[in-house]
């Protein structure tokens, strides 16, 4: 089992294709049971089948299968990585090649190219590339790697957001991952430092780089920390390439064609940038009638309670309400602890709906960081809320069933990683809203 993901020895064409089929039945299959009848329809789309992930993120997923999925594609890729790097070395090909196989419409080409490649002869060079150096490693070796993901790290960073505007898998997955390479073949190319030494100075790389996007106002503390647990693991899958690298042949062509990955992906979320939309539905018994239910819903004021622990470190919640007028084309003013919503009602049907489109978002979320203010891209547009529904429904015993459905957009990569986060914060945000207006409910049908 630990051989599917060593990177190190010789493998045969079968050992190749039979690992690189079952990863892949392993990922769609599972994309195609969580998805059901829905995965038929999704399949006519060239996108989807070339990038699955995206499929799974179109249909309405739980989270839990969202977080399965991103174990699982995190799991994929390294077994594919692992197959490609070590087939590529035993066909005398460019290693470099591996990179590539993260990147989602050039993976299936590459892995399907090295499993019809034939040897390529190896010339006088190679042989002496594959040769130990013995020569001990130096604090310069070590300082110029960990410097160079720093500069990669940054450079991503700057590229994907603010050049780009994107916050997609070129940002979260393949910048970590070069940084990884990178500092660990620089690292390992005087000698093999092993396993342990090279991980520990590719996470130093990546804290360093953390600290440098929040010492030059471009990330705040709150965004690194959600993404650190992705940007880990490829970070640390990068690693075993670069020092794979590194003590193998020394090909310099390879490790370029490994840093390729990052505009590769970067370009890809420019030219089909990520998106998804998903529902959240909450419920709340309330003992009141509809009509009391129904003004405490308009009537909302200001929210007592506080909220849970991560949102007072600045995601955006809820603090209080008010509807500018009455009936149909009335406004709603929300204001949250980010900044000020604004909505604009479509339905209002006393004691039974109010629905309401959104004119306006406040911001995600108010960074963590030492500078006065820190206005990062992601911060506004890239979590939208479209709409939402207030639904009252009488019960026996006097109660009643509040339900608020909204509609959410999410332009974040990879959404089976960020989506589960979007509602987790969703699902915290309507049980506070929930229970402040049963809580005021209940308050004036006692004093009535």
């Amino acid at each position: 089992m630990a051989g599917l993901f060593s990177f190190v020895g010789p493998i045969t064409r079968s050992a190749y294709v039979m690992r690189v089929l079952a990863a892949l039945a392993a990922l769609y299959g599972y994309i195609a049971l969580a998805l059901g009848p829905q995965w038929q329809q999704l399949l006519a789309s060239r996108i989807y089948l070339f990038d699955p992930l995206r499929a799974l993120a179109a249909g309405d997923m739980t989270a839990r299968v969202l977080i399965a999925a991103t174990v699982l594609v995190l799991v994929v890729d390294w077994v594919l990585v692992a197959a490609a790097y070590r087939r590529a070395h035993t066909l005398n090909r460019n290693t470099g090649l591996a990179a590539l196989v993260l990147v989602p419409f050039v993976q299936l080409p590459v892995l399907v190219g090295l499993a019809l490649a034939t040897p390529a002869q190896m010339t006088e060079e190679d042989g002496e590339a594959s040769v130990d150096h013995a020569a001990p490693g130096s604090a310069r070796t070590y300082i110029v790697g960990l410097l160079s993901g720093v500069a990669i790290c940054v450079a991503g960073v700057v590229i994907g957001s603010l050049v780009l505007g994107s916050y997609g898998s070129g940002l979260f997955l393949a910048t970590p991952f070069v940084v990884g390479i990178t500092t660990a073949y620089l690292a390992n190319r005087d000698r093999d430092i092993g396993a342990r030494p090279t991980a520990t100075l590719v996470s130093a790389s990546i804290g360093l780089g953390g600290l440098a996007l929040l010492g030059l106002a471009i990330e705040g503390a709150i965004c690194l920390i959600m993404a650190l647990p992705l940007i880990a693991v490829m970070a640390w899958l990068g690693a075993f390439i670069g020092r794979a690298l590194a003590s193998g042949r020394r090909d310099g062509r390879a490790t370029l064609t490994s840093v390729a990955v990052l505009p590769m992906m970067l370009l890809t979320d420019h030219i089909a940038p990520p998106h998804v939309g998903f529902v959240s539905v909450e419920s709340i018994e309330v003992r009141a009638s509809p009509a009391a239910v129904w003004g405490s819903v308009v009537h909302m004021g200001p929210i007592p309670d506080a909220p849970r622990a991560p949102f007072r470190w600045g995601l955006a919640y809820p603090m209080r309400g008010q509807i500018i007028g009455s009936g149909v084309g009335a406004i709603r003013r929300g204001v949250f602890s980010t900044g000020i919503a604004y909505e604009r009602v479509t339905e209002w049907q006393p004691g039974q709906k109010l629905s309401f489109v959104v004119l306006s978002d406040p911001p995600m979320m108010a960074e963590l960081t030492p500078y006065a203010h820190v206005n990062p891209p992601h911060l506004s547009g890239y979590f939208r809320t479209r709409d939402a529904l207030f639904t009252i429904t009488p019960l026996p015993n006097g109660r009643t069933r509040l339900t608020l459905t909204t509609h959410h957009e999410l332009d974040l990569a990879p959404a089976v990683y960020w989506t589960p986060i979007a509602q987790w914060a969703v699902h915290e945000n309507k049980r506070r809203v929930l229970a402040h207006f049963r809580d005021q409910a209940e308050a004036r049908s006692s004093q009535s």
